[in-house]
């Protein structure tokens, strides 16, 4: 056996525990959200995507083999070729089938709210209010003639569906009323600008890690964190604050320093750059 089997198996150990750091983290924000079933989907759209790209890149612009594609993704060739089918016949892969059923919350929404608008009368009552509690309750109906029920309760799809204002829920009269046509899967109205926002300040992130990946010495992106394992609990909201005050202070320099690089008028040919500004904590293990 040669004797680098074990730094490559620890290397490979690294790798594995810091792709699992960084999605345990982003799936938090999905839990609820997003289907597993969906995000898989999602990922399977882009891996192949981007194993193509990459594999094109290398190839200097000649046809890639379906075989190497299904060599870096890790698929059976025909499922690379079903996804990139789909991915040739839906250039916006997130039309309205996909968002219908991101959640199984979202397909009863979806389901319900077609069932309203296809009413002899939507002003009536009977389309949008509908009796549960009994299997063959008009929303027991509704659910399994919607989603997989196996492993999933009404009860639970109540409880999801009213906590983010979906339905308006009569307990006495065991009823559920429709309020909106599309369901959300956040729990209040500014959590999608802060989950963007969020997303959005990974993704540059992950941008200036890519481009470092592979750049010269001096090319590379300015990239640094600073931190300490030693900070005591006692100091901790002292901690923030004082952090606060410093990238306020950095953030109004930037701000300065950036305006007159900025041209008057917008172009397709400019480029977004910047720098990005965040306190982090973690838990201690």
């Amino acid at each position: 056996m040669p004797e680098n089997v074990e730094p490559q198996q620890q290397d490979v150990a690294i790798l594995a525990k810091a792709v699992e750091n960084v999605f345990r983290k982003l799936i938090r924000f999905l839990v609820g959200r997003i289907s597993l079933a969906k995000l898989q989907e999602m990922i399977g759209f882009i891996y192949v995507q981007e194993a193509e790209h990459r594999l094109r890149a290398e190839c200097l612009g000649k046809s890639v083999p379906m075989t190497k594609i299904a060599l870096m993704t890790g698929l059976d060739s025909r499922a690379v070729a079903n996804i990139r089918k789909r991915t040739w016949e839906h250039a916006d892969r997130y039309q309205q089938q996909f968002l219908q059923d991101l959640t199984p919350e979202s397909a009863i929404v979806e389901a319900w709210a077609k069932k309203i608008e296809l009413a002899a009368d939507p002003a009536t009552p009977s389309a949008a209010r509908l009796k549960y509690g009994e299997h063959d309750s008009e929303f027991e109906s509704l659910v399994r003639s919607t989603i997989p029920c196996r492993g999933i309760t009404t009860q639970t799809i109540i409880q999801r569906l009213e906590a983010t204002g979906s339905v308006v829920h009569d307990k006495q009269a065991k009823t559920l009323t429709l309020v909106t046509s599309h369901f959300s899967p956040y729990l209040t109205n500014h959590e999608p600008t802060i989950i963007n926002a969020a997303f959005s300040a990974v993704s540059n992130l992950i941008s200036t890690i890519e481009h470092n990946v592979k750049a010269t010495a001096e090319e590379k992106f300015f990239q640094r964190q600073l931190w300490t394992f030693r900070l005591a609990r006692s100091d901790q909201m002292r901690f923030r604050q004082e952090l606060r005050r410093f990238l306020e202070a950095t953030e109004s320099d930037g701000k300065i320093l950036i305006a007159p690089w900025e041209a008057q008028e917008y172009s397709p040919h400019a480029l977004s750059a910047g720098m990005g500004f965040y306190y982090f904590e973690e838990a201690g293990q």
